[in-house]
């Protein structure tokens, strides 16, 4: 099959990992892969003024490529060099055309039939956009088929339109990237989380619930990495470790340093750390919200309510107390998951549904 992914700016944002991860690993089942992405626009003086203020350096006064996922050698990665939208005359004529994001929706939405059957990859519910909510909620209505990452992500979508028939195509893990680090020794009372100040993510649940927790045990400790530093807008507690852009290696030393992996997300598409965690046998205390309700289980971890640090706290203390045996199940369960849940399998699925859905308009 001929296969256009069609992407916003190509960044180190995890949605757009995903599609490169599929992007080569559909070019390797042997598919003709192509990938367009636009051009960053130019930060605004107050939009760079707040990237100073959060990133303690000056943003690039050009809207050159930066740091991305793929590679930029690949010829087979087209980036245009505008900002969008993107037209029939940025595309190749194919079998399949995906957006990737509501804006990407709006895009496929006006191409021609010759561009290929259009597909909506829903990585998230994106309507916490407020500026553009009405257009983000407009792209969902949209008469595209919809691949979604999470059942999460397929309700949202179906209370919203009515509609409940579309594909769910969970993302997978790397075992190659994250497996248990032989560098570190586990740590009983430490527990590690991803930082962001973005209010879906949950940060601040996450932090009262090591606060509540660590009144009770004084022993507990927690370890954080994320790609910027806290600013006063959500400071950390001085005695969580925190890390800013590690290198993978690292990040898998950290998963593996924990008891357990904390995910504590008001809103989520899908939530890949659940995974990396669970690939670095460490088991995860998740909030009701992304995959965590089909990932995560008793048998590997606690699925607990959404936007609730009383019950994290709790489930902290129960593993701070666990014994080694009751850890050690949890452990391998988690592991179990991961491996059920791997790369090639998912790109395995989205094979064959794309496949059915080519051969289902021929």
């Amino acid at each position: 099959m001929k296969i256009t992914f069609l992407l916003p700016y190509a960044g180190m944002h995890g949605g757009i990992r995903v599609v490169a991860v599929y992007a080569q690993l559909l070019r390797d089942l042997g598919h003709e892969i192509t990938v367009i992405s636009v051009t960053k626009n130019v930060l605004s003086l107050k939009d760079r003024l707040r990237y100073v203020v959060t990133q303690k350096k000056f943003p690039s006064a050009k809207n050159e490529q930066g740091e991305t996922y793929f590679d930029q050698d690949d010829s087979s990665w087209i980036v245009l060099s505008h900002a969008g939208p993107i037209t029939d005359d940025d595309i190749p004529n194919a079998d399949i055309v995906i957006a990737t994001w509501w804006k990407t929706a709006e895009w496929v939405h006006h191409l021609s039939p010759s561009k290929g059957m259009k597909v909506h990859f829903c990585q998230g519910y994106e309507t916490h956009d407020i500026k553009h909510r009405g257009r983000v909620e407009e792209a969902y209505c949209l008469p595209i088929k919809k691949i979604c990452v999470s059942e999460w992500v397929r309700k949202k979508i179906g209370s919203l339109t009515g509609l409940y028939d579309h594909e769910i195509l969970p993302n997978g893990v790397d075992l190659k990237q994250f497996y248990p680090s032989s560098q570190v020794s586990r740590d009983r009372q430490c527990f590690g989380f991803v930082f962001s100040e973005e209010a879906t993510k949950g940060v601040d649940i996450i932090i009262q619930a090591l606060v509540l927790a660590k009144a009770e045990n004084p022993l507990i400790k927690a370890i954080a990495f994320g790609s910027s530093a806290p600013t006063k807008h959500l400071e950390l507690p001085p005695w969580v470790e925190f890390h800013e852009n590690p290198p993978q290696y690292f990040i898998r030393e950290i998963y593996s340093k924990c008891t357990a992996w904390l995910f504590g997300s008001r809103a989520e598409g899908f939530g890949l750390p659940i995974l990396e965690a669970m690939a670095c046998k460490t088991p995860v205390i998740a909030s009701h919200a992304g995959a965590a309700p089909e990932l995560v289980s008793d048998k590997c971890g606690y699925l607990i309510a959404a936007e609730n640090p009383m019950e994290m706290a709790k489930k902290i203390i129960d593993f701070s107390e666990m014994t080694s045996a009751v850890w050690a199940a949890k452990s391998r369960a988690a592991y179990e998951v991961a491996c059920k849940n791997n790369w090639e399998i998912s790109c395995n699925r989205l094979d064959n549904i794309l496949s059915k859905l080519v051969k289902g308009c021929r």
